[in-house]
């Protein structure tokens, strides 16, 4: 592997010189990319927070409606009980939490703002839905499986660096785990 002088960026394998050919395969995705799988994930959390908070009734009730149907998926058993014997006697506090935890991984991601944090949130949240509806990650039609990586994906590529407040705060304390 040689290094390409001008941009300093390492030359990948299957680039081609001898031929006339002179590309460059990038090995890695520019974070820049990254902003708009922040950005779109940070819309997709605040549009359903929104919808939580302007209902006429109490998202508490419509997550109840929902928890008594994972009764009857295909929910694993470890996680059934959980929700039977935790979630649903304090439905009104996880409503709460959930709205929160949107809310807070939403402006995260949306504002590039400790976002791994923010995208830390929308995982487990993700994971939580999919769980819910009784869906693996292998399930070819679940949607919280494909936003749950999509978050994966901004969490390890640090996307709040690039056009967000997490580039900023890298440069005042860069060796903190949060940016």
């Amino acid at each position: 592997m040689t290094m390409n002088t001008a941009l300093d960026l390492p030359v990948a394998l299957g680039s081609s010189q001898e031929n006339g050919c002179n590309v460059t395969l990038p090995r890695f995705v520019p974070r820049a990319l990254l902003v708009i799988l922040r950005v779109y994930l940070g819309v997709i959390l605040f549009i359903t927070v929104l919808g939580k908070l302007t209902r006429d009734n109490p998202f508490a009730t419509e997550m109840l409606r929902f928890l008594h149907g994972v009764t009857t998926r295909r929910a694993s058993a470890p996680y059934l009980q959980f929700v039977q014997q935790i979630v649903i006697p304090h439905a009104t506090l996880f409503s709460y939490l959930v709205m929160t935890g949107e809310a807070v991984a939403a402006l995260s991601l949306l504002t590039g703002t400790m976002t791994r944090v923010g995208a830390a949130v929308a995982m487990f949240l993700f994971l939580n839905y999919m769980l819910a509806e009784g869906r693996m990650f292998w399930s070819p039609d679940s949607e919280d499986a494909a936003v749950f990586f999509i978050a994966l994906v901004v969490f390890l590529g640090r996307a709040g660096r690039v056009c967000g407040i997490d580039g900023y705060l890298a440069n005042v304390g860069p060796n903190s785990p949060p940016w």
